[in-house]
């Protein structure tokens, strides 16, 4: 997730999930998705998936003609490839042992985002197993 201090504007957030075509998405163009989807074995952040983010980002600001400052952590996946130019990101890495202090989305948006999503989830499979129960029909896949 990236936003700026105040949170008024948030960057699209990246969701990364184990796999390339989950059955979820299978109709559904990965483009439309309010999020920019990645997929690894782990579903964990790699050096090529920020890489990535900052090129699309990078090139989003171009187009609005904006310039930022990029506060990031040392997360070792936060390495900036050789070959990649940024011309509308100046990153600044912060300090060790300050990242919770300085950067809002590490100050419990990232987890209270996470969370809300993982209860309107539950919410969805315990509605859809009491409508299985009560009418008999099958749980539906999420869609």
């Amino acid at each position: 997730m990236c936003c700026n201090a105040s949170g008024t504007e948030k960057a699209k957030a990246v969701f990364i999930g184990k796999s390339q075509n989950p059955h979820a998405l299978k109709h559904i163009p990965k483009s439309s998705l309010p999020v920019n989807y990645y997929w690894n074995k782990t579903a964990y952040m790699q050096v090529s998936i920020w890489n990535d983010w900052l090129k699309l980002f990078d090139a989003r600001l171009r187009l609005q003609n904006r310039h930022i400052i990029l506060l990031y952590d040392g997360a070792s996946t936060h390495i900036l490839h050789e070959n990649t130019i940024l011309s509308n990101i100046r990153l600044h890495k912060l300090p060790p042992n300050t990242t919770a202090h300085l950067q809002p989305c590490d100050a419990g948006i990232i987890r209270s985002f996470k969370a809300h999503y993982r209860k309107l989830f539950l919410q969805n499979r315990i509605k859809a197993f009491d409508n299985n129960q009560e009418t008999g029909q099958p749980i539906t896949e999420i869609t």
